[in-house]
């Protein structure tokens, strides 16, 4: 009989996984019978509807949203529910959409937030700015503290809200107060440029090093010029040089440049030449046009294939010096040269363009 109840299940099961997804938008009965069972404890259903939702059937995560709010068959969780219910209505699923909406109306933050970004981007919903400013300002009012740095960032943009820093800073400044990294690095960039609030030095160091000691790239990297210039700190460039490392790591090819323009001219830290070009190189590779124009102007004086292409990839983002510089060397160049400068510089912009795509690569090798 066991193994009749398996089979049974498992035939269940593989009807279920070979039902096209197009059809899976409302529910269809086997997910709707995979439900019912595990409304009445049977874990193997929970299992298999489980296996489905993760394979990106909507009626399957509509249904199990369904057990994790009703609390039948799993242990009640709004926090699972919801996010089944996110999954589902992202997919277009009517029912998962409506009942997501009945959860935001009862006040659950996550629920208003989720609503918020799917209006925001038109996922499973069609686009709105409104409904997404009211969403995220609703999860925002619920400490919610994504909803609060979006709706922050929407502010400082004034493209879907009018622009208004005294807002912008109402909202940075509430998330930031719950520890978040990208909040705390903004403030800190208001507080230095005097947007929303009276300028201070100190006080865009105190939220640069917030953001800083939980890791956020960006903010190591503006702490680390604060170190190196003085800026609201003693300067400090051995301090400096600390934290240029810690964001360069990261991949932030601000700080690999710096890092590198600290080897090369013994800042903060021995001179190394081999570090100064391994660093200053991957941020050129990631198209930072300081990087290559240093690297081109100072590593490849005999290198003229190289130090043209390096030149030229700066110059297309408008780098001036580099422009100069690219139009002197090619009136020295010979036909063969400047014909393998160009092929190399499109070469290395389309890995420089497939990078991006990937993401910002870390410490070099």
């Amino acid at each position: 009989m066991k193994s009749r109840a398996v089979f049974a299940r498992t035939l269940v099961w593989m009807l279920v996984a070979f039902v096209p997804a197009s059809c899976d938008r409302t529910a269809p009965p086997l997910e709707d019978t995979l439900a019912e069972l595990a409304r009445q404890g049977d874990g193997e259903a929970v299992e298999w509807l489980l296996a489905a939702a993760r394979d990106g059937r909507p009626g399957a995560q509509y249904r199990l949203g369904t057990l994790y709010l009703d609390g039948e068959g799993v242990a009640g969780s709004r926090a699972e529910a919801v996010g089944w219910l996110v999954r589902a209505a992202a997919l277009g699923h009517a029912e998962a959409l409506e009942l997501l909406r009945a959860v935001a109306e009862q006040g659950h933050a996550e629920a208003r937030y989720q609503l918020g970004v799917m209006y925001r981007h038109g996922q499973g919903v069609a686009r709105s700015d409104s409904a997404a400013v009211s969403w995220l300002r609703a999860a925002a009012e619920r400490g919610h503290v994504e909803a609060q740095f979006d709706l922050g960032l929407l502010y400082l943009a004034g493209e879907t809200l009018p622009g208004s820093d005294t807002e912008a800073v109402r909202w940075l400044r509430a998330a930031a107060e719950q520890e978040h990294a990208g909040a705390r690095n903004r403030l800190g960039l208001l507080y230095l440029h005097g947007e929303g609030v009276s300028p201070s030095d100190l006080e865009a160091v105190k939220w640069f090093r917030a953001a800083a000691g939980h890791g956020h790239a960006v903010a190591q990297s503006h702490l680390a010029q604060a170190h190196a210039t003085g800026l609201g700190v003693a300067r400090n460039l051995p301090e400096a040089v600390r934290w240029f490392r810690a964001a360069a790591e990261q991949g932030d090819p601000t700080a690999q440049y710096n890092l590198g323009y600290m080897y090369d001219y013994g800042l903060g830290t021995i001179s190394n030449f081999a570090e100064a070009v391994r660093w200053i190189r991957a941020a050129a590779l990631q198209g930072y046009a300081d990087a290559q124009f240093f690297l081109a102007t100072r590593y490849m004086g005999g290198d003229s294939v190289h130090r043209y292409a390096w030149l030229a990839l700066a110059a297309e983002q408008g780098h001036a010096e580099a422009e100069d510089a690219r139009q002197a060397l090619y009136d020295a160049m010979t036909a063969d040269e400047l014909r393998r400068a160009l092929e190399l510089s499109v070469e290395m912009g389309r890995e420089i363009a497939l990078a991006r795509q990937a993401g910002s690569p870390r410490a070099p090798l």
